[in-house]
């Protein structure tokens, strides 16, 4: 990394750097979640508003991070704050079923083509392990077949070929290298290989329909489309992670894309910045965890916190159909414009995505799956530390978003400072 970056940021930072070092005589590495270090080490948030975020060291950034595309309307939005304090309250943890779980659920009934009946959790990593769950008590099976470079969360099953070929990290089970199967995206030859040889055991196959940890990289149509034949073909649950991805239309990728899985995990922010989660899909799979009848059980003292249902509906109501499409042109114009802008430089750089997602890859390209991806490797964060040294905030690995606060003049700063820091990087 550029020492004169290190030293920019350290010179600019020293309230940052007295918390971190606090920070990790309590916390192993000083926080509690992995992605959120960086080298030297991480800036610290005293308050957000909109698509700003203010640092304790009183410095303000354009957040193009949006804590990884939970924050699409910004923060702080004034309708999500009113609904979710009005609701706490009036009370939060009552241990009871509230309508405001209801009509959430039913604005997400109304919304995504693929979910009959829904159940909320507290976490993308708890929608898609029990999304899993669900295709596992329903076909009796316990392979998984997913993508490699697939990120689903931090539960066991999931924890395999997201970075490398086995499990992640000491501390998951071997067995799960057993029954989990991969294959690469968008290759339809190799997806069909997978079938043809674990088709009968698979319990389910689980995908991004756009992969957002592996790199923003958009999918072929036909990928999406061979995966829904073959899933029929085979009686194989098809499960579309849509955590993130659920922002890139009013019904989520999978309506962008017209392909309809079987199980839908969500997650980020349909819980109007509280932390959810929530999986649904076809009634007769969903029925595995009905408290009477079901062969699954699904619990959680969180689980549809009227705060956070409050705080969904909210969110919902205000990411409307025109909100949605805005975003995406912006998304679309900041695409198209960094890949001018970066073509002028004499750097590998590549940018994928889609809708209001993005990825910058410091690779020649093209970026079609995770092993032609430059995403959580260490290339970018020399770039990323130039940036945010000028102002703008994205993830060390690369990868941006939109908020809907932002307008044409976010995307003016963002790409100043993008053409600027490849400058910078360059000399």
């Amino acid at each position: 990394m550029n020492p004169d970056s290190v030293e920019d940021y350290v010179a600019a930072t020293p309230r940052s750097r007295a918390l971190h070092e606090r920070a990790t005589a309590v916390m192993p590495g000083g926080d509690t979640r992995s992605v959120t270090f960086h080298e030297p080490y991480p800036s610290y948030v005293q308050s957000a508003s909109g698509c700003r975020l203010l640092t304790e060291d009183d410095e303000e950034l354009l957040d193009l991070l949006n804590n990884y595309t939970q924050s699409v309307l910004g923060h702080a939005p004034p309708a999500v704050v009113e609904a979710v304090t009005d609701r706490f309250a009036r009370g939060n943890g009552v241990g009871a079923p509230t309508d405001d779980a209801v009509v959430l659920a039913e604005r997400l009934v109304d919304r995504v083509p693929s979910i009959e009946q829904v159940r909320f959790g507290n976490s993308g990593t708890e929608a898609t392990m029990n999304a899993i769950r669900a295709a596992m008590a329903h076909t009796g099976e316990e392979t998984v077949l997913k993508l490699q470079g697939g990120y689903h969360g931090t539960h066991d099953t999931v924890e395999v070929a997201v970075e490398g070929d086995g499990r992640e990290h000491a501390g998951i089970p071997r067995d799960v290298e057993r029954r989990v199967v991969t294959a690469p995206f968008n290759d339809i030859d190799a997806l069909k290989d997978r079938f043809e040889r674990h088709g009968d055991e698979l319990a389910c196959f689980i995908l991004e329909p756009l992969m957002g940890v592996a790199g923003g990289i958009s999918p072929e149509l036909a990928f999406l489309e061979t995966a829904r034949d073959l899933t029929e073909e085979y009686d194989v649950p098809l499960i579309f992670d849509e955590v993130m991805t659920m922002r890139l239309a009013h019904g989520g990728a999978q309506a962008r894309y017209g392909v309809t899985p079987d199980l839908t995990a969500l997650g980020k922010f349909i819980g109007g910045g509280l932390p959810v989660g929530a999986f649904g899909g076809r009634e007769d799979l969903m029925n595995a965890f009905h408290p009477e009848d079901g062969v699954a059980h699904h619990s959680g003292t969180f689980n549809a916190n009227p705060a956070t249902m409050a705080g969904g509906v909210a969110t919902l109501e205000a990411l409307d159909t025109a909100a949605i499409e805005r975003l995406n042109e912006l998304g679309n114009r900041l695409r198209r414009e960094a890949r001018a802008i970066v073509a002028g430089h004499d750097l590998d750089v590549t940018v994928t995505g889609d809708g209001s997602m993005f990825q910058l890859h410091r690779t020649s390209g093209p970026v079609t799956d995770a092993e032609s991806a430059a995403a959580g490797t260490d290339a970018f964060e020399e770039l990323f530390l130039a940036m945010r040294n000028r102002g703008v905030f994205m993830a060390p690995r690369g990868m941006g978003n939109l908020s809907t606060p932002m307008d044409d003049a976010e995307i003016d700063e963002f790409l100043a400072v993008l053409d600027d820091s490849l400058a910078a990087v360059e000399a």
